[in-house]
């Protein structure tokens, strides 16, 4: 009798143990549960106050290019939109009246309008008409050597950009056989474009909506030495560099400074821009968001192409 009330003691003790440590189990779970869940929520938040972030920038953006309208016909890097915003903090004024408490990870923007003419516009290989334009697709050619990559990129690029054009055959329209390019990235769909390529493009080329010509005021070196027939790299270079001490207001100034004085095609080139890319990088608490969005500058208004989000 003895040894069965021992054993019955265990039992019980054995038993409340067991309890005890499910208990324990299902609080640890729901404590967890609710950890995730308000970290979720906190995330969201982030989220959202990150977004309103990122329109009140473009807002901002698009101020600052619409008064730049105002004021000049000219676009160069001079110009206050050229200007890029470093690693910046912000307050509770560009927050909505969010705080910052402490040990949150700071909330830092940083970002840069760019000027999408002065890149080779891919556009511009084929004309309103449907066909190739072949001072363009020579300029495209000279710009992939610059760079030391294949010239037949070229002509599967043009090949692109006219199928997504609408033609006119025995005065008849035949529609497009692929949807618009939108970005440099959809190059690498193409048999024979390998990825490596299109990113060693892209500093160099864009995809806009529309044929432009390149701005001398803002092109990189191998962009003006692609568009200007006679022109190396070299000459290029030393233009560019000129061009740091001034700007020009029309073409045929552009053409004094450069060497060999040659006469610059305006259907090519220009002093002013319609497109801009406004590139970003915002950290908010543990959101990081980098984007990068297309605006086009009409007469009256700015308006967004497209936004990327990273």
């Amino acid at each position: 009798m003895r040894g069965g009330r021992r054993s019955e003691r265990g039992a019980a003790i054995i038993t409340a143990m067991l309890v005890v440590a499910l208990a324990a189990t299902v609080v640890s779970a729901m404590f967890w549960r609710e950890q995730v869940a308000v970290r979720t929520v906190e995330n969201r938040l982030a989220l959202s106050q990150a977004r309103w972030v990122e329109r009140a920038v473009l807002d901002w953006s698009r101020v600052i290019l619409r008064v730049d309208q105002r004021q000049t016909t000219v676009d160069h890097l001079g110009e206050v939109w050229a200007v890029p915003v470093l690693d910046t903090r912000l307050d509770a004024t560009v927050t909505a009246g969010a705080s910052f408490e402490e040990g949150a990870k700071t909330a830092v923007l940083a970002g840069q309008i760019v000027d999408a003419q002065s890149k080779f516009n891919l556009a511009s290989l084929v004309d309103p008409a449907g066909a190739v334009s072949e001072r363009h697709l020579a300029a495209l050619r000279k710009l992939l050597t610059l760079i030391g990559q294949p010239e037949a990129i070229a002509e599967r690029a043009a090949e692109r950009v006219q199928q997504s054009v609408p033609r006119v055959v025995d005065n008849r329209v035949v529609p497009a056989q692929r949807p618009p390019m939108t970005r440099l990235a959809d190059l690498a769909d193409l048999p024979g474009i390998e990825a490596s390529a299109v990113l060693a493009l892209e500093p160099y080329a864009i995809v806009l909506p529309r044929a432009t010509g390149v701005n001398v005021n803002t092109a990189p070196p191998e962009v003006i030495a692609a568009m200007i027939e006679g022109v190396d790299l070299s000459a290029a270079r030393r233009f560019v560099a000129r061009r740091e001490r001034t700007f020009y207001r029309t073409v045929d100034q552009a053409a004094a400074d450069l060497d060999g004085r040659p006469t610059l095609s305006a259907g090519l080139l220009g002093v002013n821009s319609a497109f801009f890319l406004v590139t970003g990088v915002l950290r908010y608490d543990r959101v990081e968001s980098n984007s990068e969005t297309l605006l086009e500058r009409m007469a009256d208004r700015v308006e967004v192409i497209w936004q990327l989000r990273r």
